[in-house]
């Protein structure tokens, strides 16, 4: 039995040039696609504390120790329509809780006075950074100690529209631990 020299099958350029110019125009659309991201910026030294990506439904929380009445506290956000929206609170302290002056009544979970179910739009959060307060950023499961290096510094926290290139980029310049 006599073989037959292989067939190469030949591309035509212009499909070649397509697919490529396809692809390309693909990529760029994903890399600028807007997504949903909390912005944490330092109002008193201008500068980027840093950019985390939000899924939908996520929780992100500010724990803090209360200093009147002594304890942790945290407040838990999730990304609305217009910024952030408070949806729960819990502390060691029943009394901190108290102090916001909320009419939800206060349960017990976990050994924590709780406040849950609430759906409080507060568009964006300006804290104090203190060491005695400890504020804390937990978000995306880090830990991220708001008044390192920004002691009394005002901080920002609010939700933006960024390209997903912009999210890419930041993973590699995130500082924090794990919570």
């Amino acid at each position: 039995m006599k073989r037959l020299p292989p067939q190469v099958v030949r591309i035509p350029q212009f499909r070649i040039r397509w697919v490529l110019l396809f692809g390309a125009l693909a990529f760029l659309t994903l890399a600028l696609w807007p997504v949903p991201a909390l912005l944490v910026q330092d109002l008193d030294e201008p500068g980027v504390v840093g950019i985390f990506p939000l899924r939908p439904g996520e929780i992100l929380s500010l724990r803090y120790r209360h200093s009147r009445y002594g304890g942790w506290v945290w407040e838990h956000f999730q990304a609305g329509a217009n910024g952030l929206v408070l949806t729960g609170l819990e502390a060691e302290q029943e009394a901190a809780l108290e102090y916001y002056g909320l009419p939800q009544r206060i349960r017990y979970r976990a050994g924590r006075a709780a406040i849950e179910g609430l759906r409080v739009s507060v568009g964006e959060v300006v804290v104090r950074a203190t060491s005695l307060g400890e504020r804390t950023l937990v978000v995306g499961g880090r830990a991220i100690p708001l008044a390192a290096g920004r002691e009394g510094h005002r901080i920002q926290l609010r939700v933006v529209s960024l390209p997903r290139l912009r999210l890419a980029w930041n993973r590699f310049q995130v500082r924090g631990k794990e919570r």
